[in-house]
């Protein structure tokens, strides 16, 4: 299962993904525990990320769904996975706002609450608050301090053991280079 989850990092396309995706569900059906589930969800909202076609991308992200659903509501990991669905949903379809930003953000919440230390939680919440007007409470300015306090956040956590979802880190620190040289360039 560990190379798996290794793969998943490195993985970008589609093909790839639902090979990747299918294996989780094998494993799942032999250990039946949270993790492959997790991860299987975690390929699908990449999946939707990959595609460029909005049926493909929607298929995707429905499967994810159908995997939440399946997933402990008490963890701050799945909470987390059910941030990142509801913003890779709003990228989709930007129309339903009404229903995926509040998901998103009581998800962050409730994640927050079972463990304010998951570096994942402030580094989704700077990507909403990042692409938000300031108007309504977000901006540049109040997205990087979420990525500040993700970056120190990812400085002090010890996964649990190698199942442990560890991702973010490596996108967290691809983002705040891009700004950086955005930054400096202009």
């Amino acid at each position: 299962m560990l190379e798996n989850i290794q793969a998943l990092d490195t993985i970008g396309d589609a093909k790839m993904l639902n090979n990747l995706a299918a294996t989780f569900t094998a494993i799942y059906d032999v250990k039946k525990e949270w993790q492959p589930l997790y991860y299987e969800c975690l390929c699908y909202i990449k999946l939707s990320e990959t595609y460029t076609n909005t049926d493909d991308r929607k298929t995707a992200i429905i499967k994810a769904e159908t995997l939440l659903n399946n997933l402990p509501e008490e963890n701050d990991e799945v909470q987390v996975l059910r941030a990142l669905y509801a913003m890779n949903y709003l990228s989709i379809d930007r129309s339903l706002w009404q229903t995926y930003l509040p998901m998103m953000n009581a998800a962050l919440k409730k994640a927050q609450g079972i463990n304010a230390d998951n570096p994942r939680i402030y580094y989704l919440q700077g990507i909403l608050k990042y692409n938000m007007p300031a108007s309504m409470g977000g901006g540049h300015e109040e997205g990087i301090k979420l990525f500040q306090q993700s970056l120190q956040k990812f400085e002090n956590y010890k996964p649990i053991d190698n199942l442990t979802p560890n991702w973010g880190r490596k996108e967290l620190e691809k983002f705040i280079q891009f700004l950086f040289s955005i930054k400096h360039s202009a």
